[in-house]
């Protein structure tokens, strides 16, 4: 490049970058007159001098639109109506490549957020961790991690996807950090380690991760990797509920009706049983329906008790299912129905094995067992119910045990 070239060019840059610095005032100098119609024309004046901030600006527009400009530059933005009318992935595909291939690393990263999602695109993974890599930024490395776990693109590799956790996690992401607590906990890529596991939920949290929160609460629950704290593990549920965390809400119902790390106090248990209930969690439906039917701090109240089974059983838990099951049994709120509880047993059956659950199955087998024993909408069976509880029993139900001990004793005296 001679020397005439090179000052057209620097000029070039500068009047570019200056025609972007006056577009951006349009919008966001607070002692001037909002003006869209301006900063659109000098914008894109300075994105067709290859300015590859402007370029990237473009890509915002035509990818998110006028909301997507607000928030990025944090403003409100009056425009005429057809500016709302100008989403268009294609063109913002085409925006963020131009500033892409210029280095810009924002730009990168969302040309490889267009792949990833298929945006204005066929989805291309392969394309879309290429331009993640390139762009190294925190999101960047969080979703290059996230590929490299799920395998995306790429060969599974969960060494991979803790060292591009890393990055992004040493970058400030919290959700990176928080995968990572996953990881060393589950042994993904490593060997199981709750100390590092802890530490780096621990990281996570003081970015209010509530999912981090969350599973920080469970390791002091249950004493992994820590000493069993309850006062911590509720005071870390709580904190992830003022976040919105479901389960969190209901683990504080459940720490409140079992009295961990707090007086036992059944009607805050259902207060926070209900906050979560009425967000859909089902474990606080199945709970705040238990309370309801064995009047625990309040009086029973069968119907309620019903309403919040159905709920839960219509997203298929299966201790709803059982404990709807014993109401059919004994007529409390319904009429007497054995057959509709043995049906509904053994679905929780069907539900619990499937997911492997073994303390549900053991108590629905119990269930079953009973059933056969006691006659319920069945013939009196004793060899059948002595089968069950064995099932039940190799579970280790103590109660199980006990009842097949005195099951033989009946059996043994009436041959």
């Amino acid at each position: 490049m001679d020397n005439l070239e090179n000052d057209l060019y620097e000029f070039n840059k500068i009047d570019a970058h200056n025609k972007l610095k006056e577009a951006i005032s349009c919008i966001c100098d607070k002692d001037k007159e909002n003006n869209f119609n301006q900063f659109m024309i000098l914008c894109k004046m300075s994105a067709l001098q290859d300015n590859s901030h402007a370029q990237y600006i473009l890509g915002i527009f035509y990818e998110d639109g006028i909301e997507g400009l607000e928030k990025y530059f944090e403003t409100e933005i009056i425009a005429d109506e057809k500016y709302y009318k100008m989403k268009d992935n294609k063109k913002a595909l085409s925006w963020y490549k131009k500033s892409a291939n210029q280095g810009y690393k924002d730009a990168q990263y969302a040309l490889g957020n267009m792949y990833f999602k298929g945006s204005g695109v066929e989805v291309d993974y392969t394309k879309s961790i290429y331009w993640f890599k390139k762009s190294k930024t925190e999101y960047a490395c969080f979703y290059v991690g996230h590929m490299y776990e799920k395998g995306l693109g790429v060969d599974q590799d969960y060494k991979n996807a803790m060292k591009w956790y890393e990055k992004s996690a040493d970058l400030g992401n919290s959700n990176s950090a928080y995968n990572l607590g996953v990881m060393y906990k589950m042994g993904q890529g490593t060997k199981i380690n709750y100390e590092k596991a802890i530490s780096w939920y621990e990281k996570s949290a003081q970015m209010d991760n509530d999912n981090a929160l969350y599973n920080l609460a469970m390791m002091y629950r249950f004493g992994e990797g820590v000493e069993v704290d309850y006062n911590k593990a509720i005071n870390l549920y709580k904190k992830a509920a003022k976040l919105g965390n479901v389960e969190a809400i209901c683990q504080v119902g459940y720490m409140y009706n079992q009295g961990l790390g707090v007086d036992l106090d059944y009607e805050k248990a259902r207060h926070w049983y209900e906050k979560a209930a009425k967000l859909g969690c089902s474990d606080a439906q199945c709970n705040l329906g238990y309370i309801y039917q064995e009047g625990l701090g309040i009086e029973a109240n069968y119907e309620e008790a019903i309403k919040w089974y159905e709920k839960a059983i219509e997203q298929n838990e299966s201790i709803a299912k059982s404990n709807l099951a014993e109401m059919y049994i004994h007529g409390h709120g319904v009429e007497v129905d054995c057959k509709k509880a043995m049906e509904l047993y053994e679905e929780a059956l069907s539900d619990a094995v499937k997911i492997g659950d073994e303390e549900e199955i053991s108590i629905v087998l119990f269930n079953i067992a009973e059933m056969h024993e006691m006659g319920y909408g069945v013939k009196v069976d004793y060899n059948k119910a002595i089968e069950l509880y064995e099932k039940s029993a190799s579970y280790g139900l103590e109660e199980a045990k006990e009842k097949l001990n005195s099951l033989k004793e009946i059996v043994n005296i009436s041959k």
